[in-house]
């Protein structure tokens, strides 16, 4: 019975003959991070400490990028995520944040549009209890405070699929903020510059 391992030279390469040598490979060539695409995964949030939205939505978005990043590795597409804690109102304005978490895929929003409820644990990162609406994810029916990993993963599986159709952007600063958001930087604790946001 001929063995599953060619012995002829030790490396498996099935070679019957140790004077024939190894056959040269003909793996394709990985692509270089050169040759790679980028694929910015951005999480912009007004809190990661407190927030029962935006911590697990931060959570769950780490996870859709490691499940994910194999699957880029070979399509070739570089995954960088990175997460933004906006501090202030101009710095929200600067980034064009319209609700709390959210998440950008090249610069754009992977929700279609923007619906938010009552958020009590970011009105207790303000001084007088001020009711801050933070957003809410409806996915397949249902609705969700954090963002929903399968969710998630499909957002990302989509634009790594479209990655040459979507055109990376940037956001337009504001020049106001949404009512809600300024509610919240006008009255959160800590703050020593009240009505900066009006």
């Amino acid at each position: 019975m001929k063995e599953l391992f060619g012995s002829g030279c030790g490396c498996g390469c099935n070679s019957d003959a140790a004077s024939e040598g190894c056959a040269p490979t003909t793996e394709e060539p990985s692509l270089s991070v050169a040759q790679a695409k980028v694929m910015n995964i951005d999480l912009i949030v007004i809190d990661l400490s407190t927030c029962k939205r935006c911590v697990p939505t931060g959570d769950q978005l780490r996870e859709a990028v490691r499940l994910l990043t194999p699957v880029s590795e070979v399509l070739g597409i570089e995954l960088r995520h990175n997460e933004l804690v906006v501090q202030t109102p101009e710095e929200a304005r600067k980034v064009a944040l319209l609700s709390s978490p959210t998440i950008r895929i090249n610069g754009h929003d992977i929700a279609a549009d923007i619906r938010e409820s009552v958020c009590e644990s970011c009105g207790d990162l303000t001084e007088n209890n001020t009711i801050v609406d933070c957003r809410e994810w409806h996915y397949r029916g249902k609705v969700y405070s954090a963002a929903p990993v399968p969710l998630l993963v499909e957002s990302i599986m989509h634009a790594m699929l479209k990655i040459d159709e979507m055109q990376p952007i940037v956001p337009t600063p504001l020049l106001d903020l949404p009512e809600n958001l300024k509610r919240y930087f006008s009255n959160k604790k800590g703050n020593t510059a009240k009505g900066c946001c009006s």
